[in-house]
């Protein structure tokens, strides 16, 4: 039974409990028995919560009830640990749900555990102090990336058919792109936003499968009566959205901002190929010379990631009564602090206004393409350990050098994903991002299902779970 479970996404097993061939308990007992399995191995969930009672709930019904899911610990979970991955909350516990936790309850989901972050999802690995490395399922010495490591890594080896992610920057396409999975970033808007980090962040998922995706999005799209801007409106149901192909779309493709950034071979090829794939579904290809200068934009951003990013450390120590310090917070998180400290309102203010612009005239790409290609990750993947920075400089110098692909659309909003495109010789996975005007997050899924179904890739993750298996 385990095995069969395994060659089914979660729209696959919802359709298990609902023909009857199986039961949502069995289905929750077979994830909640990887994740003690292989959790020693991977680290990839910090908060078990698989053998607390399943709270009777009155008939939910909704595509994927019944089902389990993780939360990154980012976000809360009435009644349990809300670490952020730092010390300076290493005891704090919840009073309550979020907005998406509240969702998934909300439409019959049952949260089996919280997931490892790296502290305040800052880096673009997940390496806390607080609770160690995540390992990568595909290669246990390699990163997962971040800063939905947790999420992607216990994906990825089968701990849960999927898992909530947050993207400020590319949190939920890097790690999709190094664990082989699908990870969508929505529009801004069409969910709630956080306040924090200037807005830029979104919530959504790491899954196995499209359709698992645009499901979980239908889940969590609205918004509430507290937002203070128009929630951005679509009546269209993501699922089925799916049921028709996209247009011959008009692609605008660049592996490297026009020379402004290097990629290795093995990203190089992975974007090659992925050209073929969509030359060959009939799509209109071509190799641009973007107008972007991404080391003006890569400024900016940090300079409003560093303010930002230092009033959610002022607010969540004040949470719990205590002040940041050298000796509750990670090297690299206590610089950004004190920078943050020391930032003036106009230099913020003048950053903010600049990575607008920029964005602005970014987002004119898409009048005359419908997507636009680039690589998710500069390298397709490094070692656990190798890039853990300390100082914002180094941050810094991670965005100029290995991560210079994913930022953008989350100072512009635009929807965005990570496709698996590829597997390398050593078995290990490259993705691809594609990004789409504001508000055009259906045309994605559709290219992503449609690139899913020409260059199929689930067959990985059960090879995956078979070579995991001999390690437990």
């Amino acid at each position: 039974m385990k095995q069969y479970f395994s060659q089914h996404d979660g729209v696959g097993l919802k359709q298990l409990i609902d023909q009857g061939e199986a039961s949502s308990y069995e289905i929750r007992a077979h994830f909640a028995n990887k994740i003690k399995q292989l959790n020693p191995l991977l680290n990839a969930v910090v908060h078990d919560m698989t053998d607390l009672p399943v709270k009777a709930e009155r008939d939910i019904e909704s595509p994927l009830s019944g089902l389990p899911i993780l939360i990154k610990d980012l976000n809360p979970v009435k009644g349990q640990p809300f670490t952020n991955g730092s010390k300076l909350l290493h005891d704090h516990i919840a009073p309550a749900d979020d907005w998406f936790v509240h969702k998934y309850r909300h439409a019959g989901l049952h949260i089996q555990g919280k997931t490892n972050t790296p502290e305040f999802g800052f880096t673009p690995i997940t390496e806390p102090t607080l609770f160690g490395p995540t390992r990568n399922p595909w290669d246990l010495t390699r990163s997962p990336s971040g800063s939905s490591g947790g999420a992607a890594a216990a994906v990825a080896s089968g701990m849960a058919p999927f898992a909530h992610a947050s993207d400020g920057g590319g949190s939920i396409r890097m790690p999709a792109a190094m664990n082989g999975l699908f990870g969508f970033k929505p529009s801004r808007g069409l969910s709630p936003i956080p306040p924090y980090i200037n807005q830029i962040s979104v919530n959504h998922a790491v899954t196995r499968s499209v359709r698992d995706s645009a499901a979980l999005l239908d889940l969590i799209k609205g918004g509430t009566n507290q937002d203070l801007y128009p929630t951005l409106r679509s009546d269209e149901s993501f699922s089925r959205s799916l049921h028709h192909e996209p247009k011959r779309l008009k692609i605008a493709v660049t592996p490297d901002w026009h020379g402004q950034v290097t990629i290795d071979h093995e990203t190089n090829h992975a974007f090659e190929k992925a050209k073929t794939l969509l030359t060959n579904l009939g799509h209109e290809v071509e190799v641009i010379k973007p107008r972007f200068d991404f080391h003006d934009f890569t400024a900016q951003f940090m300079n409003v990631w560093i303010a930002s990013g230092a009033v959610a450390i002022d607010h969540l120590g004040s949470l719990v009564g205590r002040q940041p310090s050298s000796d509750l917070l990670e090297s690299v998180t206590y610089d950004l602090y004190q920078q943050g400290l020391k930032m003036s309102a106009f230099e913020y203010e003048k950053s903010r206004v600049r990575m607008q612009l920029l964005s602005k005239s970014f987002a004119e790409i898409f009048n005359q393409y419908d997507v636009l290609m680039t690589p998710v990750m500069n390298q397709f993947t490094f070692n656990t350990g190798d890039m853990v920075p300390h100082t914002v400089g180094e941050m810094t110098d991670i965005m100029l050098n290995n991560c210079s692909f994913t930022q953008i659309a989350n100072a512009s909003g635009q929807p965005a994903m990570s496709v698996p495109i590829d597997w390398t010789e050593e078995g290990l996975p490259v993705g691809m991002q594609f990004q789409s005007a504001l508000g055009q997050d259906g045309l994605l899924l559709q290219l992503a299902q449609q690139l899913e179904a020409a260059n199929p890739w689930f067959h990985q993750y059960v090879s995956l779970e078979q070579s995991l298996n001999t390690m437990i």
